[in-house]
């Protein structure tokens, strides 16, 4: 009776006089128009921001049935998931502007939608989606600059399926019906050179490149879209092992991204690498030096921390290779410092990433739990003279709102966990890629659980975690310490996740600490990796795994022991496709090893053998000698 009293005593308020309503009403369109105009301002400065106005603008939109502002809302919504390669998101995004679209007599800007999502469905490598979108965008669209956009994409469906032929044939058939400007001519000539390194008619690809770049108008920032095929027919002809090296070095000279701001030099330096790139792989180092150095002096505070790093690697290398290692110890301390700096970045992008998909979840939220509360003031309205059936219907509609709240929760966690996993494609590291997903999901589980102590907890030790890999990944030796501590420290983090599954001990029995023993970085990883993911985590029971180091004679011996399921059993779990993997952590442990032991004269030995053949889980035990 109290729901229906306050749901009644709403509906009664809600009278007033004509000129009041009218006046309200476009006291509202006006506010959802400052809305979606503030969101485009904060597009790119404060994403987050700006999905937060559109939450709001949604809502009063819904509230009036302004399909208009619903339209325009879900497609900015689409692009801000779209520059921050949450591709799937966006594609959402753009289907729900369609829909509120379907309900204007003008259709609004369906038909550039639809070119948005064909471009989407195309980088997903979905050619049947984007050809049909393409499709739909020309069937409904009247805007030529949208109109040759759509049949540019059809060339690229055609190279996706790999007809070439077909490709060149759509764009000279969009180069001879649409007016052509420099950008239109820039953007068709670098597909084109696309489709000729398909066909391996390499003479005609770098002539279409060079056309290209020299078609790009002068001082006007383009669209990622209009480049991205310049810069792709850039990396193929440089990668290409047929193409003449004084071809390639004209090539990477080429300033594919002239239409920069002349403030940022992260173009020019990223040009001057790659044409060191082609001097070295003809063994021309001298050219290649000065191309570096002159690169150095142009670092400053405004370049990019992971570009400003490969040139002081580069540099580094140089001065090794000369013997100036005074030098190379300075380049390399430059590196490390914007490396971390490219760390930070990362992780403030990914802050914000997490809290953009926290936004799209929430608006998810609000919008039914406005549609549900106008279905319950309808209800209520239909049925204020007949109280008791009136108070069975909302019963059952209340019953009906736990059911719809319980999928609805199930589906945003599935949905958040599935999302978690983009938002790390932009660190380079050697960790195996599943482990940095599945600790993603860990976090991401935390949140969810509101246990935001473990969550920052386990973040932070991560995050330690992946600064060590990232800094020891570049390098030939680290101290054996060092090794030690970051196999401790990846153990702890894989026992957090997996404590319900095994116990385990790390056990240093030296007699004085080993600084002065130098070893390959990530060398006792991907043995510890292996012991959890294919041989405890499958074990029915708790398991236990140990790692021990002591001494052997000269040498020292590392032992990774564990009681799980053993090599034959995990491999008879591999579905098809995992059986055709190879493990790239221990193939590149072999690998390194074995030029390790070749150009230092060393004497690793490594060795795998099941820990106890009597036993129903024979386990495996890893002998890891590292001479002293």
């Amino acid at each position: 009776m109290l729901v229906l009293l306050v749901f009644t005593t709403a509906v009664f308020s809600q009278t007033g006089g004509g000129a009041e309503k009218k006046a309200a009403s476009k006291s509202k369109r006006l506010q959802r128009r400052d809305y979606i105009g503030d969101a485009k301002l904060m597009r790119e400065k404060s994403p987050q921001q700006a999905v937060k106005l559109l939450e709001e603008a949604l809502l009063y939109a819904k509230k009036d049935e302004d399909f208009s502002t619903q339209a325009e809302a879900y497609a900015l919504l689409g692009n801000i998931y779209e520059d921050i390669g949450q591709k799937e998101l966006a594609l959402q995004r753009y289907q729900q502007a369609i829909t509120a679209n379907s309900n204007l007599k003008n259709g609004g800007n369906i038909a550039q939608i639809h070119q948005r999502m064909g471009q989407l469905y195309l980088d997903l490598k979905n050619a049947l989606s984007a050809e049909s979108s393409f499709k739909i965008c020309l069937q409904v669209g009247r805007d030529t600059d949208v109109r040759q956009r759509c049949e540019e994409g059809l060339a690229d469906v055609a190279l996706l399926r790999g007809n070439a032929n077909a490709s060149i044939s759509q764009l000279d058939q969009v180069q001879k019906n649409y007016p052509m400007d420099s950008a239109s001519v820039s953007r068709l000539e670098g597909k084109r050179s696309n489709v000729y390194i398909q066909q391996n008619e390499l003479d005609k690809a770098s002539q279409s490149y060079r056309n290209s770049v020299n078609s790009l108008p002068s001082g006007q920032k383009l669209d990622k879209a209009d480049y991205e095929n310049i810069e792709q027919a850039q990396t193929q002809l440089l990668a290409n092992a047929d193409v003449a090296t004084r071809e390639k070095i004209e090539i990477a000279k080429l300033n594919a991204l002239k239409y920069e701001v002349a403030s940022s030099n992260n173009d020019e330096i990223s040009g001057n690498l790659k044409v060191a790139a082609v001097y070295e792989s003809s063994k021309n180092f001298k050219e290649a030096e000065r191309i570096i150095e002159r690169s150095k002096t142009l670092v400053n505070a405004s370049t990019d921390a992971v570009i400003a790093a490969e040139v002081f690697e580069k540099s580094a290398a140089n001065n090794r290779r000369k013997g100036d290692l005074e030098a190379a110890l300075t380049d390399m301390e430059r590196y490390i410092e914007e490396r971390e700096k490219a760390i930070e970045n990362s992780k403030a992008e990914l802050a914000q990433q997490v809290e953009i998909v926290k936004g799209q979840q929430g608006i998810d939220v609000k919008i039914k739990e406005y549609d549900l509360q106008q279905t319950e003031r309808e209800l209520l309205r239909s049925q204020v003279s007949r109280q008791r059936i009136a108070i069975g219907l909302l019963s059952l509609l209340l019953l009906a709102s736990l059911v719809f709240f319980y999928y609805l929760n199930k589906n945003i966690n599935a949905r958040r966990k599935a999302h978690q996993k983009l938002m790390l494609k932009s660190l380079r590291t050697q960790m195996n890629p599943h482990f940095i997903f599945n600790a993603l999901n860990s976090v991401n589980n935390f949140i969810a659980k509101n246990d935001e102590k473990a969550a920052n907890k386990y973040l932070a030790d991560f995050s330690r975690l992946m600064r060590k890999v990232l800094d020891y990944s570049q390098r030939d030796f680290i101290s054996f310490e060092e090794e030690l501590e970051l196999n401790e420290l990846y153990l702890r983090l894989e026992h957090f996740r997996f404590r319900d599954q095994f116990d385990f001990s790390f056990e240093n029995k030296l007699n004085h600490p080993a600084n002065d023993l130098e070893v390959p970085p990530m060398l006792i990883q991907p043995f510890i990796e292996n012991a959890v993911w294919h041989g405890l985590r499958y074990k029915n029971g708790h398991g236990k795994l140990s790692v021990t180091v002591y001494e052997e004679g000269k040498n020292i011996l590392v032992t990774v022991l564990d009681d799980g399921i053993g090599r034959e059993k995990s491999k008879a779990q591999k579905t098809e496709n995992q059986r055709k993997q190879k493990s790239e952590g221990l193939e590149n442990v072999s690998k390194r090893i074995a030029l390790i032991n070749e150009l230092y004269g060393k004497n690793y030995e490594i060795k795998v053998q099941d820990a106890d053949a009597d036993a129903d889980d024979v386990g495996t035990l890893v002998a890891i000698k590292i001479p002293a």
